[in-house]
């Protein structure tokens, strides 16, 4: 799992992102496939409340209530549970070649090892 923390606008924003998905446009099988991971982007403020969040062991958890996230931002244990983030994107189609075609602007983050 990972987290990054950005603004948008001055708007607090939250990626997190999981590894494990393969690619479906690398091979002709998907099992063939590298594994390029899955990534969402929501908005970091709960109920007026900003939240800030870390990833700790391969677990995201925000650091205001300790409660446990998973990558489509849903609390799944703690205080928070069952609470939903906002999506900053509303589009289920997040293939990055698209992206990149129409927002150039993109800042692009490295992934760490």
């Amino acid at each position: 799992m990972g987290v990054i923390e950005d603004t948008i606008d001055r708007k607090p924003v939250v990626i997190f992102y999981a590894p494990g998905q393969l690619s479906a446009l690398d091979k002709r099988l998907i099992a063939d496939s590298k594994e390029v991971g899955s990534a969402a982007m929501f908005s970091a403020v709960v109920n007026g409340r900003q939240l800030t969040f870390d990833d700790y062991n391969g677990v995201i958890s925000d650091n205001q209530t300790r409660s446990q996230w998973d990558v489509f931002g849903r609390a799944i244990n703690g205080e928070l549970m069952g609470t939903q983030l906002r999506p900053v994107l509303r589009s289920n189609v997040h293939f990055w070649f698209a992206w990149a075609a129409f927002k150039p602007e993109t800042k692009v983050y490295e992934r760490s090892t």
